[in-house]
């Protein structure tokens, strides 16, 4: 773990505060996700953006995700799995005087409590963090992590995550966590699509996952150490739950959906 400097980024100041402006009027978690892979990216380039609340000294800890990647979603880590890897980016916050730190977290997977496979081996997939976080005069606590799958530091990243975060822990504040917004959607019958999306199981997102990078139902068998008949019959399900046709429609749907999940 190592402190990272405050030094500014060499960036357009006009284009930070463009970009500034857009993250003040952020209200959903679709428009934070396409904000974080719009323009914030040539200030901040990360994969995921892991956020952690609540008891940190009891580890009653909520959590949420904003990524593109397949496995990187909130629901696809419940609390019990995800809060080891929270606490550890919060000890290493305070390690560096509430200051911002990157962290190598190569090999962190043993962080993870009872993981899904695919979630395990996408964290797995992520090289550094960069970790910040903000306090309250309660004592209540946030912490920020953009993973990356880069071993290099972000030229400035410290500085322009310190400069971000009051926009997006705002946007947070404003909205419920990814498991509460999916409990919504499916007790007030709104949002058919993302209900389909939740109705999903555990191995049936395994596998899209895998859908996702292209592999094919005998890759996929091989890889969970399952037939390619069972795989079929999931792929079967699948398209059901989620009203579409063919694997290209099942991926764009996923796709389209994770932004609110």
């Amino acid at each position: 773990m190592n402190n990272i400097t405050a030094q500014q980024p060499d960036r357009d100041p006009a284009q930070f505060l463009e970009i500034a402006g857009q993250g003040a009027a952020v209200a959903t978690h679709a428009e934070l996700w396409r904000w974080l892979q719009g323009d914030v990216q040539q200030w901040l380039a990360h994969d995921a953006l892991l956020i952690g609340w609540g008891d940190f000294h009891g580890g009653d800890l909520r959590h949420d995700l904003v990524s593109s990647l397949p496995g990187l979603r909130s629901h696809s880590f419940t609390a019990a799995c995800i809060s080891p890897l929270i606490g550890y980016f919060r000890d290493c916050w305070v390690a560096a005087q509430q200051a911002p730190c990157l962290v190598d977290i190569t090999g962190c997977q043993q962080l993870l409590g009872h993981c899904s496979w695919a979630s395990t081996q996408a964290i797995a997939g992520m090289r550094t963090a960069l970790v910040h976080g903000t306090g309250d005069a309660h004592g209540g606590e946030r912490i920020f992590a953009a993973l990356s799958t880069h071993a290099d530091p972000w030229p400035g990243g410290g500085a322009t995550l310190r400069l971000l975060l009051p926009f997006i822990d705002t946007a947070l504040r404003r909205m419920p966590p990814g498991p509460v917004r999916q409990a919504s959607c499916e007790r007030d019958g709104v949002h058919t699509s993302s209900v389909r999306l939740v109705a999903l199981s555990e191995r049936e997102r395994e596998i899209m996952d895998w859908v996702a990078l292209g592999k094919t139902n005998p890759e996929i068998g091989c890889i969970l150490s399952i037939s390619e008949f069972t795989v079929k019959n999931h792929m079967k399900s699948i398209f059901t739950k989620l009203d579409v046709t063919n694997r290209a429609q099942a991926v764009a749907k996923l796709s389209r959906k994770a932004a609110y999940a």
